[in-house]
């Protein structure tokens, strides 16, 4: 049984399904159906690594400060995360056209948003927003699937690079392999900043204001904050001043590794997850939502 949570007219609903997702990936895409990064994207287990990539997303003042001021994130706390989700899993999914028409959406999104200090369309934005994806699947995988080979690393870092271009990122200004990757990532986690405006978003979204039936999503909300904080880097994850008692320790392990147990032994095509199960949200009147 999966679900999925759809998005119309400008309304999300629930929708559940008798059967496993199964990613059905075009032939004439920007990425072979056997490479990396497809496998790895398609996996349930990167979807639990999203709140994580969002709060390191967050914790950088700049994307902070435009998601702020240009997102209704706390009267739709998930649009920014399906439409980010949607728009990478249709490029590395999807077809060259496809791809195409996520460059344009991004650009034109992306175009306005800007004020003092940050701007969307800044690599160094977009280069980070893209790392924090490739980041956590490569962490959430790991931990719960297996261990990727250095060279499959490397292929993932590269045809990673790809996605960050068609989102508006130069190839250039993103890292080139596994090694250079990981000293990047040390670098800019080394140099984040939680500021109050990071903290406020990011109270927000993990309180899921804004969700349907809020009540029932509690327990899953619980589960997310205690997730999260504990694959956030220590540092961060004191900014954000996210609980860490020995209950959310003990909670957050039992999450994982009852997910890791489970998963593993699933066939591969039953923790599939696919571009056409991750529409972007439709604001009130028509346009959708499309930002990474």
């Amino acid at each position: 049984m999966s679900l999925e949570m759809a998005f119309s007219g400008g309304t999300r609903r629930l929708v559940f399904h008798p059967r496993p997702l199964l990613v059905a990936p075009s032939g004439d895409g920007l990425f072979a159906p056997g490479s990396v990064i497809r496998r790895v994207y398609a996996d349930s287990a990167c979807i639990l690594g999203a709140g994580t990539a969002l709060l390191l997303q967050l914790a950088h003042p700049a994307v902070a400060q435009g998601v702020h001021e240009h997102s209704d994130y706390e009267s739709r706390p998930l649009d920014r995360l399906f439409g980010t989700l949607d728009a990478a899993n249709t490029v590395v999914f999807g077809s060259c056209r496809d791809a195409d028409a996520v460059r344009v959406a991004m650009e034109r999104v992306h175009s306005r948003v800007s004020g003092p200090g940050y701007r969307a369309l800044d690599p160094e934005l977009l280069a980070w927003v893209n790392a924090t994806l490739l980041g956590t699947a490569v962490q959430f995988y790991e931990r719960l699937i297996g261990r990727l080979a250095a060279g499959e690393r490397d292929e993932f870092v590269r045809d990673a690079r790809i996605v960050g271009e068609v989102f508006g990122c130069p190839v250039e200004a993103q890292p080139a392999d596994w090694a250079d990757f990981e000293a990047y990532w040390a670098r800019m986690t080394a140099t984040l900043v939680v500021d109050d405006t990071a903290r406020r978003v990011a109270r927000s979204l993990l309180a899921g204001q804004g969700l349907p039936l809020h009540p029932l999503w509690r327990p899953a909300l619980h589960l997310t904050r205690a997730v999260t904080a504990a694959t956030l880097p220590e540092r961060i994850r004191d900014g954000y001043g996210l609980a860490w008692r020995p209950v959310d320790r003990a909670v957050a392990g039992v999450a994982l590794s009852a997910s890791g147990a489970v998963l593993r032994r699933l066939p591969p095509r039953w923790r599939q997850l696919g571009p056409e199960l991750l529409r972007a949200p439709e604001r009130p009147g028509g346009g959708e939502v499309a930002a990474a």
